[in-house]
């Protein structure tokens, strides 16, 4: 048997800590409590990346979408990447690790890449990202009981899946109160973010009136929205059989942050710089506010152009077609 640890070393690359890596064949590194391999560092994500070890004893690495990525050998990962005794793993670019193996993994092994060990297929692909997130619902959700809760959840949830599929997007992953969509690049990545806006206003304009059939809630249902545009990873991601066919990386690490701040900035919509530049730009500067934000994870401000979505329906009427 192969004996496989990884080792966490300090600024004088002593090691401080050890983690055998034994008895599964999948381990999670990041921040919070739930993973195998917990670094207490600000600059590691809560689930940041994720040891595999093959029947063959190949261990890959691979990133889970952090936000300030993850190195072997001071080359960033992307895909999957296999590692070898005496290899350094930067986490987020505070905390190294070594990753050491005594027997060498057989790579004349055929591997089944049906087999449920399987972590993910990885392919790069340049999208356009929606978040929409109900603001306050988790407040709401505690003063009309579980019941409308649930009501209000299951049809927001089933208006927005319509809609985005209308606008040709697909639903990435409903998260509670929140959907995250996705439109890979088949098209101009200037209509994939035309899309998304649209898809925007819609859902915005829908969750309103769910509200408005509530006569009894407390304040009227609002969302706040971020599109993001970039390059991401593509893949089956999961552990012991449950695999989820998702999109993960900065690209959409940005467009969560900035639907948090909108609520915060005054904004119901923010629009990350990249796809912001993919818009006519006289049309931008006449509804969209330019803005700089510091978001978790950057180290420089993030630019982001934010409006109302009163100024949004504006945009999409003087809109070319």
């Amino acid at each position: 048997m192969s004996l496989i640890s990884l080792s966490l070393l300090d600024s004088s690359t002593n090691i401080v800590e050890t983690w055998s890596l034994i008895e599964k064949k999948t381990f999670r590194i990041g921040r919070s409590k739930g993973n195998d391999i917990i670094l207490d560092n600000s600059w590691v994500s809560r689930q940041h990346a994720m040891l595999q070890i093959e029947e063959n004893n190949t261990v890959n690495i691979i990133d889970l979408g952090s936000a300030n990525g993850t190195m072997v050998n001071d080359q960033r990962v992307y895909a999957p990447v296999p590692l070898n005794s005496g290899d350094t793993i930067n986490i987020g670019g505070k905390s190294l690790l070594i990753f050491n193996q005594d027997t060498p993994a057989d790579y004349n092994y055929k591997l089944d890449f049906t087999d449920d060990q399987t972590v993910a297929f990885i392919s790069k692909a340049w999208i356009t990202v929606l978040i929409c997130d109900i603001r306050r619902f988790t407040t709401l959700s505690e003063q009309i009981g579980d019941q409308k809760t649930s009501e209000i959840i299951k049809t927001w949830s089933q208006q927005a899946n319509d809609i985005i599929k209308r606008y040709h997007g697909r639903v990435d992953k409903f998260i509670g109160d929140a959907v995250m969509a996705i439109w890979t690049e088949v098209q101009s990545p200037g209509h994939t973010v035309n899309q998304a806006l649209h898809c925007a206003a819609h859902i915005a304009a829908m969750t309103t009136e769910l509200g408005e059939t509530h006569n009894d809630l407390p304040w009227k249902l609002a969302i706040g929205g971020a599109i993001n545009t970039g390059e991401a990873a593509i893949g089956n991601i999961g552990v012991d059989g449950n695999r989820d066919h998702t999109v993960i990386g900065d690209t959409v690490n940005v467009a969560f942050r900035l639907e948090d701040l909108t609520e915060k900035v005054g904004k119901d919509l923010l629009l990350g710089n990249d796809a912001a530049s993919l818009l006519d730009p006289k049309l931008l500067a006449a509804y969209f506010s330019p803005c700089q934000h510091q978001i978790k994870g950057k180290t420089i401000p993030v630019t982001a152009f934010g409006c109302t979505f009163d100024q949004l329906k504006q945009y999409l009427l003087h809109q070319p077609s």
